[in-house]
């Protein structure tokens, strides 16, 4: 099964957190190297036995027996150094051992243990380690270097001494050291496990394949054999059977391996398995407390859940050990918006809301953004429902709110209620008006676009001037929620003089693509204008204004075009939008006497068909350049 699953699959490259991936990167092989071969006393045999079916405490005790009466047994004080690797232990590890290097100063696998031991130490799960590791790393390499002096014809030392090259990507001296250790000693599985690490490590999985199965056919009860396995399942993306075999590994080993729990922990979050993705993560923080990334984890993944206290609690814990985690999260959540992935910005933004604390301008940009993201969906999806809306009408009633008397918290509770309505109520209609006088013009200029007055809008917009970089981000960033491309742009690049910022290009770079998209509208329009197909024309420059409401030409166009199909009601209003936009077109004679006849034929509060915002219209891909 395994062979037919692993071979010639796509390859995916599994990543380890962060320093876990060196954790207890030999751990496996403490009892198939130094214990694994057939014991002399029958007693030590029954110890080692007792410790693959994790009976492990007996096992200490029959070891420590046995070394009573006989001080220099070196199985017995090899298998002690071990449990207590296993254990984290390593201070304990490293007496047993040293006493043990003063009685056999001749056994290289001694000198070989203490190396990998060092070598463990230096990796050790946060919390666990000293803060000597670098040396560690050098008592590591020099041990490693007495005992290949002492045995280079030893398998075991051959095998630790390879991993140490792995560890350090000297892959030539890797590869030197098991190609000899296998020839010497062909089924010695740990060096068949060392292989497979190696051949993962250089991306050959058909070898990393072949080396795991023979490990596996020489012992079926190795725990580090299954988690290798599960390894190679996951970077052949099959997470269910990666999971399945490091479940495995987990029942055939007496303890816990940080490296094979963030393992696991990843892969059911793969699966969409949160709870057992949480239970696994939670076991890392008994073994890695100061691990910021796992505490953020378990944030993310309460958060999913809808567990609110529970994640705060988890994102309070990461901050206390990393107090920028909530800067880094306002830059990921602003630069989400601007890309638009509303459901990421949008799990973000609540969060910054939890665990802002006393920052009430941090605050109020967070409901701006999550009232702009909804506003954003209902523009693309107006004929769907956001179930979220609604509840996240409430964070503006919270009691650590900003409050909802502010201007900009009245306008966003307005944009909120039309992603829910679908369209101003009267009342919403009366804010915005009255915000639309506002003595700030960011705010009246919002709020008249929001009116669909765009001649208004670019009034009290074309005010906004002299503020720094950080308040014309905020204010563009508002704009661009709502599909105001023009200002947006203008104010990201001010913002830009003022302080390069390269989010800021990205966000520029967007806003012209969709410039560029509602450009090629409008020529498609003109085409189908030109063939005196005017069904298609107006489609096509309906599609153009929606992504681009502030270009006059469009509206030009599109008034134009009704003219030609007789829709005067249609025609005047879009005329009417260009004029609000461009003043000046009046001074034309042809224009002002056309609009003047034009203005007569249509009745008075005539309805009319001129699209806006809450019409079905294809999301945008990209937009044109000013």
């Amino acid at each position: 099964m395994i062979a037919s699953i692993l071979n010639n699959k796509p390859l995916k490259r599994f990543k380890p957190l962060l320093k876990l991936a060196k954790t207890c990167l030999l751990t496996g092989m403490l009892w198939s190297c130094s214990l694994s071969n057939a014991f002399a006393e029958p007693v030590l045999d029954k110890a080692y036995q007792f410790v693959k079916v994790g009976r492990v405490d007996a096992a200490s005790s029959i070891y420590q027996a046995y070394l009573g009466e006989h001080p220099t047994a070196m199985q017995a004080e090899l298998a002690l150094s071990e449990i207590a690797m296993r254990r984290f232990e390593y201070a304990k590890a490293r007496s047993i051992l040293e006493k043990a290097l003063a009685q056999h100063p001749e056994a290289p696998e001694i000198s070989a243990t203490l190396g990998r031991l060092f070598q463990l130490w230096s990796n050790a799960p946060n919390g666990k380690v000293a803060d000597n590791s670098r040396n560690y790393l050098a008592l590591a390499q020099e041990h490693f270097r007495q005992a290949l002096e002492l045995g280079p014809e030893h398998p075991l030392v051959l095998t630790y001494a390879a991993e140490w090259q792995m560890q350090q990507n000297d892959l030539v001296s890797t590869e030197r050291y098991l190609q000899k250790a296998l020839q010497i000693h062909p089924t010695f599985v740990p060096a068949l496990q060392a292989q497979t690490r190696f051949y993962m490590k250089t991306r050959d999985i058909p070898r990393a394949k072949a080396a795991i199965m023979h490990a596996m056919e020489l012992d079926a009860q190795d725990q580090q054999t299954y988690f290798l396995t599960a390894q190679l399942f996951a970077l052949v993306n099959r997470p269910a059977e990666a999971v399945k075999y490091a479940q495995k590994s987990e029942q055939l080993d007496f303890g816990h391996i940080p490296e094979r729990d963030y393992f696991l922990a990843s892969q059911f979050e793969r699966l969409g398995e949160s709870e057992k993705a949480i239970q696994y993560y939670q076991n890392l923080t008994v073994y890695t407390p100061r691990e910021v990334t796992i505490w953020v984890k378990l944030g993310e993944l309460y958060d999913t859940l809808g567990k609110p206290e529970l994640s705060k609690r988890a994102y309070l814990q990461a901050m206390a050990l990393k107090p920028d985690i909530l800067e880094n999260l306002h830059h990921q959540a602003r630069d989400n918006t601007r890309l638009e992935k509303a459901s990421a910005a949008l799990s973000q933004w609540r969060r910054i809301l939890s665990l802002q604390g006393n920052q009430p301008e941090l605050a109020e940009e967070a409901l701006g953004a999550i009232a702009g993201l909804h506003y954003l969906h209902r523009f693309y999806h107006p004929n769907e429902t956001d179930p979220m809306a609604s509840t996240d009408l409430m964070l503006f009633d919270a009691p650590d709110s900003p409050g909802n008397t502010s201007p900009l918290s009245q306008l966003d509770r307005a944009k909120l209620l039309i992603s829910i309505e679908g369209k101003p109520s009267a009342s919403t209609r009366s804010t915005l008006l009255t915000l639309s006088g506002d003595n700030d013009p960011a705010v009246a200029g919002e709020a008249a676009f929001l009116l669909e007055d765009v001649g208004k809008a670019n009034q009290r917009l074309e005010e906004v001037d002299g503020l720094s970089a950080d308040e014309y981000v905020r204010i563009a960033d508002r704009l661009l929620l709502i599909q105001e491309l023009a200002f947006s742009k203008v104010l990201y690049q001010r913002a830009y003089q003022l302080a390069p910022d390269p989010s800021l290009e990205t966000a520029i770079k967007r806003i012209q693509s969709k410039q560029a998209l509602a450009t090629q509208k409008e020529e498609e329009g003109n085409l189908a204008y030109n063939a005196k197909d005017y069904a298609t024309a107006i489609q096509k420059y309906q599609e153009a204004v929606h992504i681009y409401r502030q270009w006059d030409n469009v509206y030009l166009r599109l008034g134009d075009t009704y003219e030609k199909t007789r829709q005067w009601a249609d025609a005047k209003q879009a005329y009417d939008v260009a004029i609000s936009l461009s003043p000046g077109l009046l001074d034309s004679q042809g224009f002002a006497k056309n609009y003047a006849k034009l203005s007569k034929k249509v009745p008075k509060n005539s309805r009319t068909n001129t699209p806006n915002h809450t019409e079905t219209h294809k999301k945008p891909h990209s937009t044109k350049t000013s």
